[in-house]
């Protein structure tokens, strides 16, 4: 019987095992033979050649294994190290997380999934005769919440060469009747007229005749300084003769009929923001000011500044200033963003406040308003170039004039309830109760992906009444800084968004640390394996030698055989 290779196997064997035992594969012969009493291996190998090339072929089939074992050990353990060095999770992550066409940040910008609610709670007079007699201060009292939603969409986006993106946004607010405690369209309030009261405030330095005509037309048009109003009316437009009389005469400076609030406060018409994208070919000593510079204003509407206020001061600079839907990651502690909307007039500051973890177990910085961010000049220098003492005096701590944005009409930003602001705003009147619990504003991003996970943006707005001449129906209002709303805009982080950044910030990390630790261990235990296998081959190659050497030797000289030190001594091996 020929001896052929086992199947499935490249070794072979020439020879006839038939005459060792009667197994047809020369390995299977091999094995039998291996478990025979050495005497009789002895004996065999005298009378069968093939017993020696039997044991060749195992031999080399085993190191054949042990070499497969030792290449695919090192394969896994050059595979960890590689994962480990180059971090392919944290590379796609951060091509997904990058804003280019396509990638996940940018959709997540393009059509935020998010639900941005406002909260808008207006002050009703309550003691209107009391107050214009002059018996009273005035007393008001807070009515709300109506609740409001705001849609963004970004569109016409262009990327320019310069490492910029062009983009039109669009804001659209829908009333949430059925999340609403009350209801807008039957409530009535006693609000001051903010066109009356405005236009006497906006004429306080002008001549004698301007101011006496105003006052003639207000008899004339029978205007009084407070009005009756459905909630609806005054957020959202009714009919004022002034308003309608002076867009006619005037439709320039007033291009509306209808006047309301809210109105006028979303209004912001079409945009053309241009915004600068990260450079990955910016210098080292570059990288601070390239970050603070992700994400904000390049050009604003084709210019590079905020035209309605000083020229040449950081007021008016759009350096640093993003709408505040994104923002630069990795952030630190140090890091301040300015945020602007165009119903705001102005950027707002927000600084770092805390760092902690979120209800949902992410990791989060929290940023909040300065205390100081509203001040007047003389407490907060940086607000200087807010304050336009040519044309009306600058406002007390707590109020920031905003009456570029607003037609001229002397119409100041605020926290809430004059949070923070100077004691006098409250002195003149009653009703309000400043809570920094209910009224401060904070801003929670995730710190890594440079997500915002939870607003809290609280604004009132105010009508900034100053000493008007001429006109006995507004007198009583002089130097009086009359709250009219508030609004509280918020938004909490959507199911989508929230498991997007747990597979980010968590699934995906500890998958790539799992990869790395188990290709290690299991190639090192491969290489082990093989390590100390043929160690045991090698022994039991060199014992079986030995003890057949032992045995011809007793077997020519009749000596007595020898264990494998002895045996090793008597011939020299060390």
């Amino acid at each position: 019987m020929k001896i052929g290779s086992r199947e499935g196997e490249g070794d072979s064997i020439n020879g006839d095992c038939s005459c060792c035992c009667n197994y047809p594969s020369c390995h299977e012969c091999c094995d039998s033979l291996s478990k025979q009493p050495l005497k009789e291996q002895a004996g065999m190998d005298r009378s069968c050649s093939s017993w020696s090339r039997c044991k060749r072929s195992t031999i080399t089939s085993f190191y054949k294994g042990a070499l497969l074992l030792t290449c695919f050990g090192a394969a896994l353990l050059v595979s960890s190290c590689a994962i480990f060095t180059l971090r392919p999770v944290d590379f796609i992550i951060s091509s997904r997380m990058s804003f280019t066409e396509g990638s996940t940040l940018y959709n997540l910008w393009l059509r935020p999934p998010v639900n941005v609610y406002i909260k808008v709670y207006v002050f009703n007079v309550t003691n209107p005769q009391e107050f214009l007699s002059g018996r009273e201060k005035l007393r008001v009292q807070e009515i709300g919440p109506y609740f409001y939603r705001e849609i963004l969409e970004n569109t016409n986006v262009t990327f320019n060469a310069n490492n910029t993106v062009t983009y039109v946004p669009k804001r659209m607010v829908h009333a949430e009747p059925k999340m609403s405690l009350r209801n807008a369209h039957a409530d009535r309030i006693i609000v001051p007229n903010v066109a009356l009261l405005g236009m006497a405030s906006m004429l306080h330095n002008s001549s004698v005749f301007l101011n006496f005509g105003l006052a003639a037309l207000a008899r004339y048009l029978d205007s009084q300084p407070l009005l009756n109003l459905t909630v609806h009316e005054y957020l959202w437009g009714y009919e004022d003769p002034l308003v309608r009389l002076a867009s006619t005469v005037l439709p320039n400076w007033i291009p509306f009929s209808r006047l309301g609030l809210m109105d006028r406060m979303f209004d912001e018409g079409e945009n053309v923001v241009t915004v600068a994208l990260n450079s990955a070919q910016a210098d080292e000593t570059e990288v601070m000011e390239r970050r603070r510079r992700v994400y904000s204003f390049d050009s604003y509407n084709g210019w590079t500044t905020l035209r309605q206020w000083t020229g040449g001061t950081h007021c008016s600079s759009l350096k640093g200033v993003s709408e505040g839907v994104l923002y630069p990651k990795p952030m630190t502690s140090n890091d301040t963003f300015l945020i602007y909307r165009k119903a705001f007039c102005r950027f707002l500051p927000v600084v770092f406040s805390r760092s902690g973890v979120t209800n949902e177990g992410f990791p989060a910085y929290w940023f909040n308003l300065p205390d100081n961010v509203f001040d007047s000049p003389d407490k907060n220098p940086d607000n200087a170039c807010y304050c336009r003492p040519e044309v009306a005096p600058c406002l007390l701590s707590g109020l920031a004039d905003i009456t570029p944005c607003y037609y001229s009409i002397p119409v100041a930003l605020s926290f809430p309830h004059f949070l923070k602001g100077d004691p006098r705003l409250l002195e003149k009147m009653d009703g309000l109760s400043p809570d920094p619990n209910k009224h401060e504003t904070n801003i929670v991003i995730q710190p890594d992906l440079g997500l915002p996970m939870t607003v809290r943006l609280r604004m009132q707005l105010n009508l900034a009444v100053l000493n008007t001449r001429l006109n006995s129906r507004v007198a009583v209002f002089n130097n009086h800084t009359l709250p009219i709303f508030w609004l509280d805009w918020y938004f909490d982080m959507p199911d989508v968004v929230s498991r997007l950044m747990y597979l980010v910030l968590f699934v995906a990390p500890a998958l790539q640390s799992a990869a790395i630790v188990l290709l290690a261990l299991l190639g090192v235990a491969m290489l082990g394996l093989a390590a100390c296998s043929c160690s045991k081959k090698n022994s039991a190659v060199a014992s079986k030698i030995l003890s057949k050497s032992q045995h011809l030797l007793e077997k020519n000289t009749g000596e007595q055989l020898l264990g494998r030190t002895q045996y090793r001594a008597r011939v020299g091996c060390r």
